[in-house]
C-alpha cells in the first residue's frame, strides 16, 4: 500500500528537483548565489527589533488615548485603581524614568519635569497626555538609535543587576502590559481600539 501511494508522489517530486539552482548551475555557483541572497537581506540586530516594537506601542498608545474621549480620562474600574489618565502618565513617566535610569541620559530639554515628576498621575488633560505619551515614545525611539551594538550586554543596575538589553526589554513589557490594562479601560468604556476596527 506504502509503495503504490510512494511512487507516484516521487515521480512528481523527481521533476521539481531539476528547477532548483543546484541543479542548473554547478554545486559551487548555487552556493554561492544563495550566499548572495542571504547578505542581501536586512540583519535583525538588537536595536531594530526595539524599534520595531516600539513603534508599534506608541502607534497603539496614542491611537488609542486620542479615541477616547476625554470625559473617560477619569475613569477607574474600581476605587484605589489607576484611572484611564493615570494608567496613561504612569507609562510616560516611567519611559522617561526608566530609559534615563538605563541610559544615564536626561529627558530632551524643553520636556516638561511633571510628566516624569512624582505627580505626573495628576495630570488629566487629554491633548496634554496624548503629547507626553508621544514624547515620551520619541525619547526611548532617540535612547535605543543611539545606543551602539557592542552597547547592549553592558551591565547597568534597573531592579537588579541587568544588561542594557534586558533593561530595554523590561521596559518594553511594562509598556505592553500597560497597554492591554488600556485596551480593557477602552473596551470597558465603549471605545474600539483605532487598530482594531
Amino acid at each position: 500500500m506504502r509503495t503504490r501511494f510512494l511512487l507516484p508522489v516521487m515521480a512528481m517530486l523527481v521533476p521539481l528537483a531539476a528547477c532548483t539552482p543546484a541543479a542548473d548551475m554547478g554545486e559551487g555557483e548555487a552556493a554561492g548565489e544563495m550566499a548572495a541572497e542571504e547578505a542581501e537581506a536586512p540583519s535583525s540586530t538588537v536595536q531594530s527589533e526595539l524599534l520595531n516594537d516600539l513603534a508599534t506601542l506608541r502607534e497603539k498608545y496614542v491611537g488609542l488615548a486620542d479615541a477616547t474621549p476625554e470625559s473617560d480620562y477619569g475613569w477607574r474600574p474600581a476605587e484605589g485603581v489607576r484611572s484611564v489618565s493615570e494608567v496613561y502618565m504612569h507609562v510616560v513617566a516611567a519611559n522617561f524614568g526608566l530609559v534615563s535610569t538605563v541610559m544615564g541620559t536626561e529627558p530632551p530639554e524643553g520636556t516638561d519635569a511633571a510628566w516624569y515628576g512624582q505627580d505626573a498621575e495628576s495630570i488629566t488633560d487629554k491633548a496634554t497626555v496624548v503629547e507626553a505619551l508621544g514624547a515620551s515614545f520619541d525619547y526611548m525611539a532617540a535612547a535605543i538609535e543611539s545606543t551602539g551594538d557592542d552597547a547592549w550586554d553592558n551591565a547597568v543596575d534597573l531592579f537588579g543587576p541587568n544588561s542594557v538589553r534586558g533593561a530595554m526589554t523590561f521596559t518594553l513589557a511594562h509598556c505592553h502590559e500597560h497597554l492591554g490594562q488600556s485596551i480593557a479601560y477602552a473596551r470597558s468604556n465603549g471605545v474600539v481600539p483605532p487598530w482594531s476596527m
